[in-house]
């Protein structure tokens, strides 16, 4: 009986041997592939944060790819990305690489060095198992007993970011002039002469659904914010249900423009124009909700009504009309012969003032006009518009507490009710979708509420692309 019980003591001895050394093979597993998968959450968080951070730099030219590099590896660098938030690492330039698509082939993929146009590098691309030392290797403690190629793990992170966005007003209109900077003669003005960008005037308002330069139909286009440039989306992506939200919220769904031809498609839909008005907190009947289509911070409309009105005539349109063949604004013709009505200017300078033209454009900017010169910028019948006493002495209506009306429930964005608008090459080919080369961007601000048929804006100044490209962004 004795040596039956000491046999069954043995056996179990022999059997919680095995089983420990089982176990413990466990643990040492769990922890050698803890670590792994600790290296490589600590790479993904490196990697995310270092595309982030160069995507944030791309704006198509040689500076901002050198921006873009010395940022990732900046962001890498920091001594909370690496081994438990202890230390850095130093991204060598094969893991930062930069192609025109964010799904593009491995082949696309380039070395800043690499990249021959710069305006391409549209999204980077960070990857740790391409940087040279390797990052990502890891020694186990455990696993090496079972084998020597297991003594060392390797793992990594790859991150993709880049922007996808315009903060492009998904309408288009024709550019008065293919020129980005031209004088406008007065002779009233000389030596000075005003400045015109593609044909406006800074400080006129327009209405946009109104304007032809070759013409006198007014023509005005859809801009479709689905489609790339360089080819002609489906007629569902210029359908008015597919443009609402892009009017709601002044942005396009491409990354870059740059030389490439846009789908365009005419006209614009008469019925969209309520969603232009969630800037002045009119959301009923817009198709745009607050969150995502916030008003202005100011939603003071400035027609004639306006108390504390800043000039002596009384307009009546928000915007300056337009007559003719072509249909141009009243403010447009230069010649003075025969000076449009005191009150067809419309509202000058509510948001920017007219600028001095000059070649090279001064590095801090064009000079603006003094408000002593209306006379001679806006001659009319029977007396040229005059600025009052309270016009701001250095700012714009605008911008200025006694010109402003704050709304009420929902949270504002200041100067949401700036439209950038794609100012096309006309005349265009017929027919309702065409390709169109776009000249230039200006930037527009609504001077009212939109109404069927009238959109006015005031002409604040040409702005380059680079300027509204979107927030930069993870895509994979």
């Amino acid at each position: 009986m004795a040596n039956r019980c000491q046999g069954q003591r043995g056996a179990m001895l022999i059997a919680f041997s095995i089983l420990l050394i089982v176990v413990l093979g466990f643990i040492g597993l769990a922890l050698d592939v803890g670590q792994v998968i600790g290296r490589k959450t600590e790479l993904q968080n490196l990697a995310d944060n270092a595309a982030l951070a160069a995507a944030a730099e791309l704006v198509g030219t040689p500076e901002g790819l050198s921006a873009a590099v010395a940022k990732a590896k900046s962001s890498a660098a920091e001594k909370s990305a690496y081994q438990r938030r202890t230390q850095g690492v130093v991204l060598s330039d094969a893991s930062i690489r930069f192609a025109s698509a964010f799904d593009a082939p491995a082949s696309d993929w380039q070395a800043s060095g690499a990249v021959a146009n710069p305006a391409t590098a549209l999204f980077v691309r960070v990857d740790t198992q391409a940087s040279e030392p390797a990052l990502g290797r890891v020694a186990t403690a455990f696993l090496g007993a079972w084998s020597p190629a297991l003594r060392t793990l390797d793992t990594g992170a790859r991150a993709v970011a880049g922007r996808t966005s315009l903060r492009l007003a998904p309408l288009a209109v024709c550019a008065l002039s293919a020129s980005a900077a031209s004088p406008r003669t007065n002779a009233a003005l000389l030596p000075a002469v005003e400045l015109l960008e593609y044909g406006f005037r800074r400080g006129v308002a327009y209405n946009l659904l109104k304007l032809n330069p070759h013409g006198a139909t007014a023509e005005h286009f859809v801009l479709n914010p689905l489609a790339q440039p360089g080819s002609v989306g489906t007629s569902a992506q210029v359908s008015d249900a597919a443009i609402v939200p892009f009017v709601c919220s002044g942005s396009v769904l491409y990354p870059r423009i740059g030389s490439a031809l846009v789908h365009v498609h005419r006209p614009f839909p008469a019925a969209l124009w309520p969603a232009f008005n969630a800037r002045f907190n009119q959301h009923a009947g817009s198709g745009c909700h607050p969150v995502t289509a916030p008003p202005d911070t100011n939603i003071r409309a400035f027609p004639n009504t306006a108390v504390n009105w800043w000039m002596t005539n009384a307009p009546n349109a928000p915007s300056a009309l337009s007559s003719g063949n072509p249909l141009l604004s009243v403010a447009d013709p230069e010649s003075n012969a025969t000076p449009p009505a005191l009150g067809s200017y419309g509202p000058l300078w509510s948001f920017s003032r007219a600028a001095k033209y000059s070649n090279p454009k001064p590095a801090g900017g064009y000079l603006p006009f003094a408000t002593s010169d209306w006379a001679k910028l806006y001659p009319a019948a029977p007396a040229a518009p005059v600025a009052k006493p309270g016009y701001p002495a250095a700012s714009t209506p605008y911008l200025t507490l006694g010109f402003q009306t704050a709304p009420v429930g929902n949270t504002a964005v200041a100067q949401r009710r700036l439209l950038n608008i794609a100012l096309l090459a006309c005349p265009l080919p017929a027919g309702s979708d065409v390709l169109a080369q776009v000249r230039g961007i200006g930037r527009f601000f609504m001077t009212a509420p939109a109404t069927n048929g009238v959109l006015s804006a005031e002409f604040a100044g040409a702005v380059p692309e680079q300027a509204l490209l979107g927030s930069a962004e993870l895509l994979r």
